[in-house]
């Protein structure tokens, strides 16, 4: 049985109780009884037939045979309808076997760490029944009256041995899951049927944060506070106390329907840390070097990519060192829609990485190689920063482009070097090739701090809040 179906019965059950309390203080000549006791059997006919369709959810049939003498004192008038009621709907979630259902909407393969944790848990929980629909993203210009529009959507879940279901395979209105769960918040990246507004309407939403917040910036308090995801979302999953303080200082609803339960994006990265992953095909050229994972962003105006030459040459140099470039996955289709003025300059710096034998661009979908294999990361201002710290490895923030910053940090940023020159980057560079970690106990004091909830769990915590929340809510009695 869907749990939808579970709190329907229940919604009966309460109405039936509500209309056996009024015929017991109604006067016999009241000219509703008739009418509510009709309608009374008609409902427990209708609670008898969707426990007979999901009989197999049942434990016995003891559930049933009360609902029938319910029905037979409900016909007789009898005034000890309502308690019976009362304890059939009390003990009815320990006598079925119910599920959630609970669908993921994925898009891009990078983010998909924001959602596994919760995905895998609830596969292997029977609770749950969830499922995944792969959805597009992508970004529109407008130029010389024209509209062009570069969309990414890829299956990079079958790869996993994840099954899922394509945008246009999946009706939400049809399938009416209980759960939905979203990591993508900005709504012009895609269709507007995922729009949370839109997703809200059928089902409980749960906004899961593609990336962790660190240093707060000018717009942080719209990008983690003030986005339409944040007023429709059922709950909105915050990283940390200093997270979830920001968020109901500055949220539309002042922080209630926050769920602080840690970042299920940092599970994988725990687990990393214990299990390893296999070495990518292709890159093998990195064995016995000094691995520096260069994390770059999209805009190649101001991100660390107007460094591309001077670093590669660098590292033709130094043949000791292995770089290893993660370009934003956006990069390709932000530069070709808004700088196609410098697309050949950027197809040329993938070519020269291609030919550098110390080098490898890295196209795995997941950053967890690259996490894993790296010594240390250079990193314009990215999300995968702030998931480096798990790491407990060296990390340089290139500041560049126009970010305009508070001075507030959910993440104290000191755990990081800093570097505004090219100076600053090869001297972290070479105080790599040394050996020198200076920020190695202020960065696990600020990881124990600021991440405390990073321990692995933070998909189960979601899990099992999400299922008491909604019991709690619909008022299913569930007995532990």
């Amino acid at each position: 049985m869907r749990y939808s179906m579970l709190v329907y019965i229940t919604k009966m059950g309460r109405t039936l109780i509500e209309a056996a309390r009024y015929l017991h203080d109604a006067l016999p000549q009241d000219g509703m009884r008739a009418e509510i006791l009709e309608n009374g059997g008609q409902m427990l006919a209708q609670m008898q037939d969707i426990l007979q369709q999901s009989r197999e959810g049942l434990h016995s049939d003891a559930p049933l045979v009360r609902l029938r003498r319910i029905g037979a004192l409900w016909e007789s008038g009898s005034g000890d309808t309502e308690e019976m009621l009362r304890q059939w709907i009390e003990t009815l979630p320990q006598e079925i076997s119910y599920q959630m259902r609970a669908v993921f909407f994925a898009e891009l393969g990078e983010k998909w760490d924001a959602m596994e944790s919760v995905y895998e848990y609830m596969k292997d929980d029977p609770r749950f029944d969830p499922v995944i629909v792969r959805t597009p993203v992508g970004r529109v210009v407008h130029r010389d009256g024209k509209q062009e529009q570069e969309i990414i959507y890829r299956d990079f879940l079958t790869p996993m041995g994840i099954s899922s279901f394509g945008y246009d395979e999946y009706d939400i209105e049809k399938d009416c899951p209980e759960l939905a769960f979203i990591s993508q918040p900005y709504e012009s990246c895609t269709p507007e049927q995922f729009w949370p507004e839109n997703i809200a309407k059928h089902t409980r939403l749960v906004y899961l944060p593609y990336y962790l917040p660190d240093i707060l910036h000018e717009g942080s308090t719209q990008a983690l506070c003030q986005l339409p995801v944040y007023k429709y979302a059922w709950k909105a999953v915050c990283a940390s106390e200093k997270q979830l303080a920001f968020y109901c200082k500055h949220s539309v609803h002042q922080g209630a329907n926050a769920l602080l339960a840690g970042s299920p994006k940092l599970d994988r990265i725990f687990a990393l840390k214990e299990q390893g992953i296999a070495l990518p095909d292709g890159w093998k050229t990195i064995r016995g070097k000094t691995v520096i994972l260069w994390n770059s962003w999209y805009d190649i105006n101001q991100s660390s990519l107007r460094y591309a030459d001077a670093l590669m040459s660098w590292f033709e140099e130094h043949r000791e060192y292995c770089l290893l470039w993660r370009p934003h996955p956006m990069t390709d289709t932000v530069t070709k829609l808004y700088y196609p003025e410098q697309y050949s300059s950027y197809q040329l710096m993938q070519q020269r990485m291609e030919h550098m034998p110390n080098a490898v661009i890295d196209e795995e979908t997941s950053y967890e190689a690259a996490f894993f294999y790296s010594d240390a990361q250079i990193s314009d201002y990215s999300s995968l920063l702030p998931q480096y710290l798990p790491m407990d490895k060296p990390a340089l923030w290139i500041k560049s482009g126009n970010w305009k910053f508070t001075g507030k940090e959910l993440i104290e940023s000191s755990w990081m070097e800093k570097a505004d020159s090219l100076e600053n980057i090869f001297l972290f560079l070479d105080n790599i090739q040394q050996g020198k970690d200076t920020r190695a106990i202020l960065r696990r004091q600020i990881r124990n701090r600021d991440l405390a909830l990073a321990d692995g769990r933070s998909g189960q915590r979601v899990c099992e809040a999400v299922w008491e929340l909604m019991h709690k809510e619909d008022q299913i009695i569930q007995l532990i």
